[in-house]
């Protein structure tokens, strides 16, 4: 399947705007309102912001699986994609380091979420956790899961989709750690 940033953003626009600002809004309390932000906000990452009393702000990048995504679940649970390369290298060229990777985003969660015909589960991670996870993790979950690539028509993306309470369980494992002092 080919994905086009235009068509996806289109996608996000539309019906998915209302559903997702709904459950933006159920997740964070205190939240007074949500908007989805700019074209250059949402290429680098941000699809919206949460507003929060005294100016608080809470950055939010949207992951949404189209319908039929459960078929693909291995383990009967969904399974959340974790992105190496946003844009694979080839022929030559650089790639472009996956979202999961990234060290200078400013987004603050990832909200995962599906068709309704998949899960009605929907998953407001943090991301500087996830990403901690993701590296810790990534050369046992590539292994064990394998690489997909998707094509966008001008560029593939590579991703490894990993059942999501094996992402939860290792972003714990993050905020547990035991000190290490000697």
């Amino acid at each position: 399947m080919i994905h086009k940033f235009a068509e996806r953003l289109e996608f996000s626009l539309g019906e998915n705007r209302l559903h997702d600002e709904n459950i933006i809004r159920e997740i964070i309390p205190d939240c007074i309102r949500v908007e989805k932000t700019n074209c250059d906000d949402d290429k680098s990452g941000i699809d919206y912001v949460a507003y929060l009393p005294e100016g608080g702000r809470v950055n939010i990048d949207v992951k949404t699986r189209d319908k039929g995504a459960s078929r693909f679940w291995r383990s009967g649970e969904p399974e959340l994609a974790l992105e190496i390369w946003s844009v694979c290298p080839s022929r030559g060229q650089e790639g472009k380091c996956g979202w999961t990777l990234s060290v200078s985003t400013q987004v603050d969660y990832i909200l995962y979420k599906f068709h309704e015909h998949d899960s009605r589960k929907v998953y407001m991670l943090p991301y500087q956790q996830l990403r901690m996870s993701f590296i810790r993790n990534r050369p046992e979950w590539t292994a064990k899961y394998g690489l997909k690539r998707q094509d966008s028509g001008d560029w593939q993306s590579e991703a490894v989709f990993v059942p999501a309470s094996k992402v939860l369980k290792a972003i714990l494992s993050e905020m547990e750690r035991k000190q290490c002092f000697e």
